[in-house]
């Protein structure tokens, strides 16, 4: 049987990626998708829903020739992303489901 993960745990894992490569000022698409396990086109709801939420700001990049799509939270987005931490252990770490 396939279990899908929760739309808050992906929110989630996509705010904390973002998160942890903000330390170098940004977080590249490319990055969050692997970092969170998701496939481009769910990778590009999730993040267009994040957006236009005012979570996330969204700019594009010139990498030698290529242009990449980089991410940062927003001070919205900081906040939202303590919620989902908290939200997530109540729900399902301290539950038992957060084994995935």
């Amino acid at each position: 049987m396939t279990r899908y993960r929760p739309a808050t745990k992906i929110v989630l894992k996509i705010l904390e990626c973002i998160d942890r490569n903000q330390s170098r000022g940004r977080a590249i698409k490319t990055h969050i998708i692997q970092c969170s396990n998701l496939k481009a086109a769910s990778a590009d709801r999730y993040l267009d829903m994040l957006r236009d939420a005012g979570y996330i700001l969204e700019r594009q990049e010139q990498w030698g020739e290529r242009q990449i799509t980089a991410y940062e939270l927003t001070p919205l987005g900081r906040e939202r992303y303590e919620w989902f931490r908290k939200i997530n252990a109540e729900l399902f770490e301290q539950s038992g489901w957060g084994d995935e």
